[in-house]
Protein backbone atom coordinates (compact mmCIF):
# COMPACT_ATOMS: atom_id res chain seq x y z
CA UNK A 1 0.00 0.00 0.00
CA UNK A 2 1.35 3.56 -0.74
CA UNK A 3 2.84 5.17 1.79
CA UNK A 4 0.95 8.50 1.22
CA UNK A 5 -1.75 5.91 2.89
CA UNK A 6 0.25 4.77 5.81
CA UNK A 7 1.03 8.57 6.59
CA UNK A 8 -2.95 9.41 6.83
CA UNK A 9 -3.83 6.23 8.53
CA UNK A 10 -1.70 7.64 11.41
CA UNK A 11 -3.17 10.98 11.00
CA UNK A 12 -6.79 9.36 11.49
CA UNK A 13 -4.73 7.45 14.78
CA UNK A 14 -3.70 11.01 15.93
CA UNK A 15 -6.63 12.93 15.61
CA UNK A 16 -8.52 9.64 17.21
CA UNK A 17 -5.99 9.83 19.81
CA UNK A 18 -7.36 13.22 20.77
CA UNK A 19 -11.04 12.65 20.24
CA UNK A 20 -12.30 9.69 21.53
CA UNK A 21 -15.22 8.84 19.40
CA UNK A 22 -13.47 9.42 15.93
CA UNK A 23 -15.27 7.06 13.86
CA UNK A 24 -11.77 5.65 12.36
CA UNK A 25 -12.68 2.45 10.69
CA UNK A 26 -15.33 4.64 8.61
CA UNK A 27 -12.85 7.08 7.78
CA UNK A 28 -10.22 4.95 6.92
CA UNK A 29 -12.66 3.18 4.14
CA UNK A 30 -13.35 6.47 3.09
CA UNK A 31 -10.41 8.08 2.43
CA UNK A 32 -9.60 4.66 0.77
CA UNK A 33 -12.04 4.84 -1.74
CA UNK A 34 -10.34 8.33 -2.35
CA UNK A 35 -6.95 6.57 -2.50
CA UNK A 36 -7.90 4.04 -5.24
CA UNK A 37 -10.11 6.34 -7.37
CA UNK A 38 -7.38 8.28 -9.02
CA UNK A 39 -5.53 4.24 -9.89
CA UNK A 40 -8.56 2.90 -11.07
CA UNK A 41 -8.89 5.98 -13.82
CA UNK A 42 -5.54 6.88 -14.44
CA UNK A 43 -5.15 3.49 -17.48
CA UNK A 44 -8.74 4.38 -18.33
CA UNK A 45 -8.11 7.76 -19.10
CA UNK A 46 -4.05 6.59 -20.54
CA UNK A 47 -5.77 4.51 -22.96
CA UNK A 48 -8.65 6.69 -24.26
CA UNK A 49 -6.08 10.13 -24.87
CA UNK A 50 -4.53 8.88 -28.15
CA UNK A 51 -8.20 8.80 -29.25
CA UNK A 52 -9.22 11.74 -27.95
CA UNK A 53 -11.87 10.34 -25.47
CA UNK A 54 -12.20 11.21 -21.89
CA UNK A 55 -13.94 8.87 -19.08
CA UNK A 56 -17.32 10.63 -19.47
CA UNK A 57 -17.26 10.49 -23.56
CA UNK A 58 -16.19 6.75 -23.75
CA UNK A 59 -19.03 6.37 -21.44
CA UNK A 60 -21.34 8.13 -23.18
CA UNK A 61 -20.26 6.32 -26.51
CA UNK A 62 -20.70 2.99 -24.77
CA UNK A 63 -24.33 3.87 -23.36
CA UNK A 64 -25.23 4.50 -27.15
CA UNK A 65 -23.60 1.57 -28.35
CA UNK A 66 -25.91 -0.78 -26.12
CA UNK A 67 -29.10 0.52 -27.29
CA UNK A 68 -30.61 -1.35 -30.08
CA UNK A 69 -30.78 1.17 -32.44
CA UNK A 70 -27.36 3.06 -31.54
CA UNK A 71 -29.79 5.97 -29.98
CA UNK A 72 -30.79 7.44 -27.38
CA UNK A 73 -31.77 11.14 -25.86
CA UNK A 74 -29.69 13.34 -23.94
CA UNK A 75 -32.53 13.16 -20.46
CA UNK A 76 -32.15 9.22 -20.94
CA UNK A 77 -28.60 9.53 -20.95
CA UNK A 78 -28.41 12.24 -18.39
CA UNK A 79 -29.98 8.99 -16.26
CA UNK A 80 -27.84 6.35 -17.55
CA UNK A 81 -24.69 7.42 -16.80
CA UNK A 82 -25.80 9.64 -13.63
CA UNK A 83 -24.79 13.16 -15.13
CA UNK A 84 -26.31 16.24 -14.91
CA UNK A 85 -28.30 17.85 -17.78
CA UNK A 86 -25.12 20.27 -18.43
CA UNK A 87 -22.48 17.67 -18.48
CA UNK A 88 -24.50 15.54 -20.94
CA UNK A 89 -25.15 18.68 -23.34
CA UNK A 90 -21.35 19.10 -23.07
CA UNK A 91 -20.71 15.80 -23.85
CA UNK A 92 -22.95 15.25 -26.86
CA UNK A 93 -21.67 18.77 -28.41
CA UNK A 94 -18.17 17.10 -27.78
CA UNK A 95 -18.98 13.97 -29.33
CA UNK A 96 -20.60 15.90 -32.08
CA UNK A 97 -17.81 17.86 -32.75
CA UNK A 98 -15.81 14.50 -32.97
CA UNK A 99 -18.23 13.33 -35.73
CA UNK A 100 -19.32 10.66 -33.01
CA UNK A 101 -23.06 11.28 -32.71
CA UNK A 102 -25.63 13.07 -34.79
CA UNK A 103 -28.53 14.95 -33.43
CA UNK A 104 -31.61 14.05 -34.84
CA UNK A 105 -35.67 14.85 -34.07
CA UNK A 106 -36.82 12.02 -31.80
CA UNK A 107 -38.43 8.93 -32.84
CA UNK A 108 -40.65 8.90 -30.11
CA UNK A 109 -41.20 12.94 -29.84
CA UNK A 110 -40.49 15.32 -31.90
CA UNK A 111 -39.49 17.96 -29.53
CA UNK A 112 -36.86 16.19 -27.94
CA UNK A 113 -33.58 14.84 -29.93
CA UNK A 114 -31.80 11.81 -29.98
CA UNK A 115 -28.18 11.33 -30.18
CA UNK A 116 -27.62 8.69 -32.78
CA UNK A 117 -24.03 6.92 -32.99
CA UNK A 118 -21.89 7.21 -36.76
CA UNK A 119 -19.94 4.73 -38.37
CA UNK A 120 -16.86 6.56 -37.25
CA UNK A 121 -18.09 5.69 -33.52
CA UNK A 122 -18.81 2.04 -34.28
CA UNK A 123 -15.29 1.94 -35.86
CA UNK A 124 -13.91 3.61 -32.95
CA UNK A 125 -15.72 1.39 -30.35
CA UNK A 126 -14.70 -2.19 -32.20
CA UNK A 127 -10.35 -0.53 -32.32
CA UNK A 128 -10.86 0.33 -28.37
CA UNK A 129 -12.99 -1.95 -26.44
CA UNK A 130 -10.67 -4.84 -26.48
CA UNK A 131 -7.63 -2.69 -24.93
CA UNK A 132 -10.17 -2.15 -21.98
CA UNK A 133 -11.70 -5.23 -21.59
CA UNK A 134 -7.81 -6.54 -21.68
CA UNK A 135 -7.25 -3.87 -18.65
CA UNK A 136 -10.42 -4.24 -17.17
CA UNK A 137 -9.47 -8.23 -16.48
CA UNK A 138 -5.97 -7.56 -15.76
CA UNK A 139 -7.25 -5.36 -12.88
CA UNK A 140 -8.69 -7.93 -11.28
CA UNK A 141 -6.80 -10.92 -11.74
CA UNK A 142 -6.26 -10.84 -8.24
CA UNK A 143 -9.36 -11.24 -6.60
CA UNK A 144 -11.76 -14.36 -6.89
CA UNK A 145 -15.09 -14.55 -8.20
CA UNK A 146 -16.50 -14.83 -4.82
CA UNK A 147 -14.28 -11.44 -4.06
CA UNK A 148 -15.57 -9.74 -6.76
CA UNK A 149 -19.35 -10.75 -6.32
CA UNK A 150 -18.59 -9.79 -2.36
CA UNK A 151 -16.94 -6.66 -3.31
CA UNK A 152 -19.85 -5.63 -6.04
CA UNK A 153 -22.36 -6.38 -3.46
CA UNK A 154 -20.85 -3.79 -0.88
CA UNK A 155 -20.12 -1.38 -3.33
CA UNK A 156 -23.71 -1.47 -4.17
CA UNK A 157 -25.22 -1.34 -0.59
CA UNK A 158 -22.90 1.77 0.09
CA UNK A 159 -24.33 3.34 -3.14
CA UNK A 160 -28.43 2.75 -1.59
CA UNK A 161 -27.17 3.89 1.27
CA UNK A 162 -25.50 7.14 0.06
CA UNK A 163 -28.28 7.96 -2.32
CA UNK A 164 -30.45 8.05 0.84
CA UNK A 165 -28.52 10.47 2.55
CA UNK A 166 -29.78 14.05 2.50
CA UNK A 167 -27.45 16.13 0.25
Amino acid sequence: MSESFHCFEHAVDAIAAKHPGTPRQEVILTRLYYHVLPRLSAPLLAALKPYGLNEASWMSLLALYAQPDFTLNPCKLSETLDFSRTNVTRVADELEKNGWVTRQPSAEDGRKIALCLTATAHALIAEVLPQLRDHQRQLWSGFSEVEKVAMEALLRKLLTQLEGLPT
